[in-house]
């Protein structure tokens, strides 16, 4: 028996599924459990695994996901509703994959910790940043713009994308990546503005006009109420329980997402 909870999107079929998995764990005597669970069963897209994420801050590396595709595509999910049921099997028979996913740690507002499976932006659209940026307690720029984002590997494959970073395919290293949004460039003043790539031995260091700005931590907003702003790579990882039978590489994910390829074949001829 293990202890389990259900977050599902508001759409009818994920609520309907819900209700129809609640069933299944029933009639296979787990526990519902939603404060302390062991399992938490994701029925939706990305963005409700961002909010499971959110929810299990606290308990993050004790507890495993099992993303459940229910509505649009999504980067995480690769369960669905034939197959849910060899998840449930996999875990009691104690023969399920976990994939450990990479977490950012962020450090603001007097010793505040959360962590972002995808990313962390810091931000003002209105008034210019304006914030020292240290690597390891060395200084590397004084950066004036519109704000900064921080994503993991998995999460370099969003916003990080759209604006023009680098997506990080590497499994091999333990990578994340920073890049400015919308700089400051003059004849008198300007900054790296490429996106820069990190590992596990760095650590990143705002310090700065930073109070009152938005901090965006996969998609929750806070406001800084302090001027010290702490980022590095976590030693917590998120348990994603994933499918192997159907399990697709990174590669095959980004064709099936991004890439409009169908009308040619394997040399890229029509």
């Amino acid at each position: 028996m293990f202890k389990y909870v259900i977050i599902a999107n508001d759409y009818p079929e994920s609520l309907a599924l819900a209700q129809k998995l609640k069933i299944i764990l029933t009639d296979r005597q787990m526990q519902e459990d939603i404060i302390t669970p062991e399992y938490v069963f994701v029925i939706g897209g990305d963005g409700t695994l961002l909010r499971a994420v959110n929810e299990f801050q606290d308990i993050l590396d004790e507890v495993c996901l099992i993303v459940v595709k229910s509505g649009s595509l999504g980067f995480y999910a690769n369960y669905d509703e034939k197959t849910v049921t060899q998840a449930i099997d996999d875990i009691i028979n104690d023969t399920a994959h976990i994939q450990q996913l990479p977490l950012l740690e962020v450090k603001f507002n007097n010793n505040q910790i959360r962590y972002a499976l995808n990313e962390v932006k810091i931000v003002d659209h209105v008034k210019t940043i304006r914030t020292d940026i240290y690597i390891n307690d060395e200084l590397l720029e004084y950066f004036r713009g519109s704000g900064l984002v921080f994503a993991t590997s998995t999460g370099s494959t969003g916003y990080m994308r759209a604006i023009g970073g680098a997506i990080i395919l590497s499994n091999k290293y333990k990578l994340w990546e920073m890049k400015e949004i919308a700089p400051v460039a003059n004849s008198t003043f300007s900054t790296i503005t490429a996106p820069l790539i990190l590992d596990d031995s760095q650590s990143v260091i705002l310090e700065g006009e930073l109070i009152h700005k938005q901090i965006i931590i996969d998609t929750y907003e806070y406001k800084v109420s302090n001027n010290l702003v702490k980022l590095k790579f976590s030693e917590k990882t998120l348990n994603l329980i994933y499918n192997h039978r159907q399990n697709q590489t990174t590669t095959a994910k980004l064709q099936t997402l991004f890439a409009y390829c169908n009308n040619f074949n394997k040399r890229g001829e029509r």
